[in-house]
């Protein structure tokens, strides 16, 4: 598995290390991992959330559900922490690379902060 060349050519995207189902990313001094699918690259944003509150992901989901902009984005629930997923177009331009990104930070950064306020614990990233 390799990245498309316009996400691997951003200097804010660092393969940390390779596995056999996805490349573990460093986005920015944030830890996320990668995928690619025929239908486009998934990249999964660590929140450093560790979260066991249903009605709390109820709730975001509902609001991923009410916001069309977020079509392309999900939570994925990975050993207790919570992953921000974002599928993209693998014909990206490196400028439609890092806007996907900067926005998928941005929405992570509000789940954080969302989730402070609701008592979901937040841990150091120890990677993907």
């Amino acid at each position: 598995m390799k990245l498309p060349d316009s996400l691997a050519a951003l200097e804010s995207v660092h393969v940390v290390k390779m596995r056999s189902d996805r490349l573990i990313l460093d986005v920015a001094e944030q830890r996320a991992w990668c995928s690619c699918f025929p239908q486009g690259v998934c990249i999964a944003m660590d929140t450093g959330l560790t979260v066991s509150d249903v009605d709390w992901l109820q709730r975001v989901c509902l609001w991923f559900a009410s916001v069309p902009t977020c079509v392309n984005d999900s939570l994925l629930v990975e050993s207790e922490r919570l992953f921000l997923l974002r599928l993209n177009r693998t014909t990206f331009s490196t400028q439609e690379w890092e806007a996907s990104l900067s926005k998928q930070q941005d929405i992570a950064d509000w789940l954080i902060r969302f989730g402070e306020k609701s008592g979901i614990l937040l841990h150091p990233h120890s990677g993907a």
